[in-house]
């Protein structure tokens, strides 16, 4: 599997911690050159320094993927950096809770803006080259709650929803040109992002709290999503486009 990435580089958005983190070091230790674009740098640096130790390359780009320009002058530069980008994946977000009344227009724009604006102009700053090369793997980070709905969260979950929109329509626009779009749609996964400022007594009844609703009994872990994720970048899934696929410890069930 190590070849699968030879000759093409990898951006990874939000890939500074969490499922991120956790999809850089899988990468690195298929010895993959990639680049992190992220607006925390120190955090990404020290993913960085993992990545090198496994036997991978990755550059960080300080980026707002919510700014159209930064992503264009990024991805140029990566291209620059570690030759021509093969795979994409967007993970990059935010979260936010809060009932529907009490949302500003501030905080709707901003959610759209990180979530959907920011998965559209990665995809739209990198597809002209995979067309031109005929090869792509593209995996948007989607969220059970598009799916499902979910009460206090309506900002969160309509970007997500739209994330799902985006992902099946650049397949079916793609696909004649070898470019594979996916998404996945994660439940409860324990990362510093579901977990918030809670802690203590009180992150671990939130804990035991959600896991009551998981047949599996327990949160998913950042490892589990990007084994997906990393699945969907491989030859492995060569007959897979347009699908979602949700990692949720069997919450939703067709």
């Amino acid at each position: 599997m190590t070849e699968e990435f030879t000759g093409r580089s990898v951006v990874v958005t939000g890939g500074a911690g969490g499922i991120g983190a956790e999809l850089a070091l899988a990468l690195g230790r298929r010895r993959a050159r990639m680049a992190i674009l992220d607006r925390d740098s120190v955090a990404a640096s020290r993913v960085a320094a993992e990545v090198a130790s496994l036997g991978g390359e990755a550059r960080i780009f300080e980026v707002d993927v919510s700014d159209s320009a930064q992503v264009d002058r990024a991805l140029v530069e990566v291209e620059r950096a570690l030759g021509p980008v093969g795979y994409l994946v967007n993970l990059a977000g935010i979260d936010a809770r809060a009932e529907v009344d009490q949302i500003s227009d501030a905080e709707w724009l901003r959610m759209f803006a990180v979530t959907v604006n920011g998965a559209f102009f990665t995809c739209r700053a990198v597809l002209p080259g995979m067309t031109l090369r005929h090869f792509g793997r593209i995996v948007n980070m989607s969220s059970l709650h598009a799916i499902r709905g979910e009460a206090k969260r309506t900002h969160y979950a309509a970007a997500k929803a739209a994330i799902i929109g985006l992902t099946k329509s650049l397949a079916r626009e793609k696909a004649g040109d070898n470019i594979r779009v996916n998404a996945v749609a994660p439940g409860p996964i324990d990362t510093l992002l579901w977990r918030g400022d809670r802690t203590g007594t009180e992150l671990e009844q939130a804990i035991a709290q959600r896991s009551k609703m998981i047949p599996l009994g327990r949160l998913g872990r950042p490892i589990e999503v990007a084994s997906v994720i990393l699945f969907l970048l491989t030859s492995e899934s060569d007959y897979i486009t347009g699908q979602v696929i949700t990692i949720d410890g069997g919450e939703i069930m067709p």
